[in-house]
């Protein structure tokens, strides 16, 4: 089974999205074929859910990355490369010779450009062949974990009917009837060792572009565990998103399962979450990340409630939605799956008495559970002071707000406790709106 999560989650933390400029799967996007950007984009779809193949990944993304590899080709050349070995023929010998040679006949009466496309495709072909043995064979190197896939690559390019296209050079400098058998093994009879050579490319291309934004960026890898036992332990987490953003540390395990977050609005809870979130789901597919280290036992998935909208065709008022999507996910919590649940703002659609009794009975009765990870943000920190009293598996952190003069100043830091921060009428007197409304501004 894979990595259980919903559409919620994935919005929420703003995961996916090829046309969303500011998507965590653009932020790893530079991809140059398509093959290369359709498998990445499966990746962030497939979470894994094996510790020996998220390792895997990240080891083989890890490599590239210490090696600086650059895509050897341009998407133009590739493009083109890809467009003729893709049209493929199962047509015997004497069949895909008169094919050809009818595009000759069609390019000498008519000035027919078929050929001529054809002639580009197959320029393009002998290219990527030479830089892709180039870049395969600088892969290769003993004992890492690549080195399967850059040996059966090499392996392809060696095959007689590749070696010796790549040996014959262009359209130009070949007779036309070594180029008829020379595309007839390339686009027929070789045609399955092609395919597959291609799809290590797509790979490569994936790892590459992957590996460029951990470089780039700085990021680190994380070490995943077999462990039965919940255990999540971030050192220096911050949103990739976010610049200059601050790191915080962050500890989550069997013993001290749940994090309750105070602080007031503005002070950060919600782009830690999503932080988290973000970092957690990338480590699942063996991504580097931006911690300064990390190790975590395998969760089989996640579920956030950031951002629930209400629901005007099912007739859902904001808390009636908020509540649904509560229940939906206690009847996962419930199956005995391990999952990591993230709460901002729990009933922020009702008002503050109701919100602080269900955020208080609803983070006690998750806090019973042997299995999964929780975080609950919340500016009533009320709630905070009587889980305190109740719920011993509970690690309390809030997010300060220092004041300088009368203007709200964040650290962005977590901190030991529960915040009393109560600065909310400050940000609106700053912010003259009763002057405002007054017309005495």
């Amino acid at each position: 089974m894979g990595f259980i999560t919903d559409k919620q989650t994935l919005e929420d933390l703003n995961l996916l999205g090829r046309y969303r400029s500011n998507s965590i799967f653009n932020l790893f996007n530079h991809t140059v074929t398509r093959g290369g950007d359709n498998l990445l984009s499966r990746m962030f779809a497939e979470p894994l859910t094996s510790e020996k193949e998220i390792n895997k990944r990240r080891d083989i993304i890890s490599f590239f990355q210490s090696r600086e590899i650059v895509f050897p080709l341009t998407r133009e050349e590739f493009d083109c490369a890809e467009q003729y070995l893709s049209n493929t023929h199962r047509s015997g010998y004497i069949s895909s010779m008169f094919s050809n040679l009818r595009r000759k006949f069609l390019k000498l009466v008519a000035n027919d450009k078929e050929l001529d496309e054809i002639c580009s495709g197959y320029n393009a072909s002998v290219n990527l062949f030479i830089v892709l043995k180039e870049m395969f064979t600088g892969l290769m190197q003993k004992d890492s974990v690549y080195a399967p896939v850059a040996g059966r690559a090499i392996e392809i390019l060696n095959r007689k009917d590749i070696s010796e296209v790549t040996a014959g050079r262009s359209f130009e400098e070949i007779s036309f009837s070594k180029y008829m058998l020379f595309d007839h093994r390339l686009r027929s009879t070789g045609a399955a060792a092609v395919m597959e050579l291609l799809d290590i490319v797509y790979a490569a291309d994936a790892y590459i572009s992957v590996a460029e934004t951990g470089r780039r960026r700085g990021f680190n890898f994380a070490e995943a565990g077999s462990g039965n036992g919940m255990s999540i332990n971030i050192e220096g987490l911050y949103h990739p998103c976010v610049p200059d953003a601050i790191a915080n540390d962050l500890i989550l395990d069997n013993e001290k399962s749940v994090l309750f977050l105070t602080g007031a609005n503005m002070a950060g809870k919600s782009t830690l979450m999503k932080a988290f979130g973000v970092t957690l789901y990338l480590a699942h597919m063996g991504f580097p990340l931006p911690v300064s280290k990390m190790s975590f036992n395998v969760q089989e998935g996640m579920y956030t409630s950031i951002n629930v909208p209400d629901n005007l065709n099912m007739g859902y008022s904001h808390f009636y939605a908020e509540v649904v999507r509560v229940k939906n996910i206690a009847t996962e919590v419930s199956s005995g799956k391990r999952l990591t649940i993230m709460f901002d703002e729990l009933f922020k659609g009702t008002n503050v008495k109701d919100a602080y009794d269900a955020t208080v009975a609803v983070t006690e009765a998750f806090s019973r559970s042997k299995k999964c990870a929780f975080i609950v943000s919340t500016h009533i920190m009320e709630a905070g002071i009587t889980l305190r009293e109740s719920c011993g598996n509970i690690i309390f952190r809030f997010l300060p707000t220092r004041l300088n003069g009368n203007k709200p100043e964040y650290t962005y830091k977590m901190e030991d406790g529960i915040s009393d921060d109560r600065h909310g009428m400050r940000i609106i007197q700053n912010e003259r709106i009763i002057e405002t409304i007054l017309g005495k501004n």
